[in-house]
């Protein structure tokens, strides 16, 4: 009897061990998933959802490597606000998207025809949702958002007028105030640009050809703002200063009515596109604390 009471002891106490472990592998790794880290008007994202769309822009990038996996949340993040934003705001503009547009959507990804029978187009379907790592109302969610996108762009590129203001300039990245203005002095002092560029240590010019407001991917926002509302063609600014870089400008062209390109057209309607989801008035709450972005780096790689 004696040895049995010890026997279901240590059985006892190895079941207690074991339950606890599981309890806290629980409460540090599995609870923690369903916790609200972004809320977009009425659509709530659990950090599970944020990893999976982590490891699924991860496996569809070589981007994020190194240092810039940091950045990975919060770019998810970004993303994730913009489609819940798409979702509930395209109403507005009396966009939408249909099932009958979806299931073409999906058809065209998996190669199946469009006279498919449902359960191939039901295959289809489920192993675009098994390789995304989704799970499905979040793929759909997602390429739901993806298509909507595509109308609301094609909205706004159809609204783009013909014409509108644009420049032209030569520019320069520098990485002190001192080479900076080194660089103002000589250029005003008539020097080629090119030369001056490739004369100072860490210098990177480059030129930026006619362009309307939002174009110059190059320029921080600051720098455009200049050329299109201070600069003077053909003079030489003084040293703009973003973060740890020093930009210096010289508008060589400018036009209040220029005819917009192809490219030009794809630039106006982003622009204004941007703008339109900037200004929803959608309520969005983010969530995500350090110690949720850390789990979701790890968890991930």
């Amino acid at each position: 009897m004696t040895r049995l009471l010890i026997v279901g002891g240590v059985i006892a106490v190895v079941v207690l061990a074991i339950g606890l472990i599981a309890f806290g592998w629980y409460q540090t790794q599995i609870k923690p998933l369903g916790k609200t880290v972004l809320q977009v008007g009425t659509i709530k994202f659990s950090l599970g959802h944020l990893e999976r769309r982590m490891e699924l822009t991860s496996n569809e990038s070589t981007y994020y490597q190194g240092q810039l996996v940091f950045s990975l949340a919060d770019d998810t993040l970004d993303q994730l606000t913009d489609e819940a934003l798409l979702l509930q705001g395209a109403s507005e503009l009396n966009i939408s998207v249909s099932d009958e547009e979806f299931a073409t959507e999906i058809k065209d990804r998996g190669g199946v025809s469009e006279d498919a029978e449902a359960e191939v187009y039901a295959t289809a379907f489920q192993q675009q949702v098994d390789e995304s790592g989704l799970k499905e109302s979040e793929f759909s969610q997602m390429v739901k958002a993806e298509l909507l996108e595509k109308k609301v762009f094609d909205y706004f590129k159809f609204l783009v007028p013909a014409s509108e203001a644009q420049i032209q300039a030569s520019y320069m990245l520098l990485d002190s105030d001192a080479k900076a203005q080194e660089a103002v002095t000589r250029l005003r002092a008539g020097e080629d640009f090119t030369v001056v560029g490739e004369g100072i240590e860490n210098a990177q010019p480059g030129t930026l050809e006619w362009t309307p407001r939002g174009g110059s991917q190059f320029l921080p926002e600051d720098v455009e703002t200049y050329l299109f509302d201070e600069a003077q063609v053909n003079s030489v600014g003084e040293p703009i200063a973003v973060g740890s870089t020093f930009y210096v400008v010289k508008l060589t062209g400018k036009e209040a009515d220029r005819p917009l390109d192809d490219r030009g057209r794809e630039i106006a309607a982003q622009r204004q596109f941007r703008a339109w989801v900037d200004e929803l008035s959608i309520v969005t709450v983010r969530k995500l604390s350090e110690e949720d972005e850390n789990k979701a780096i790890t968890d991930i790689f």
